[in-house]
């Protein structure tokens, strides 16, 4: 893709604390409703993402032109399935690098602990920023058992 294709490509990835409670299949299916109406939505605006749920955070990627990325991380602030939002990166890039899913899921893997918990307990939020962009960059490549799966937790 040239910079030339996408004039107005903004991205702005998040990090915010879930408030979901309940079964890990309570969780689950939250998450599951979640990535739903995410991608409708986001594909209805023109918008490609990614999420990243470590169980206490999420961390969300959104790519598309500026109006309607901030359009929908408006929306995203006022959802009550998360708390403390904070904006770890914004502004106009030259090219995706989180794919062209509407919104696709990424699951960190058993090799992803100390990023995880860089994102979970950094106070410092351009600590924990630069390491959830490391996560998110690493595990956005094609891997069958992380990318489009549910993680399975201990209830």
């Amino acid at each position: 893709m040239n910079p030339q294709d996408t004039p107005d490509l903004f991205r702005l990835v998040y990090r915010s604390r879930s408030t979901f409670e309940g079964t890990a299949e309570d969780v689950q299916r939250a998450i599951d409703k979640t990535l739903a109406t995410s991608r409708t939505r986001n594909a209805e605006a023109g918008i490609t993402g990614t999420l990243l749920f470590t169980r206490l955070f999420f961390v969300q990627a959104l790519e598309g032109p500026a109006a309607a990325v901030e359009a929908i991380f408006d929306r995203i602030c006022c959802d009550l399935r998360h708390v403390n939002v904070e904006v770890v990166e914004c502004g106009p890039v030259l090219e995706p690098i989180f794919g062209e899913d509407p919104m696709s899921y990424l699951v960190p893997d058993a090799g992803s602990g100390a990023l995880v918990e860089r994102v979970e307990h950094d106070t410092e939020l351009a600590d924990a920023a630069a390491a959830a962009m490391k996560l998110m960059a690493a595990l956005i490549r094609p891997q069958p058992h992380a990318i489009g799966s549910v993680p399975q937790f201990a209830a």
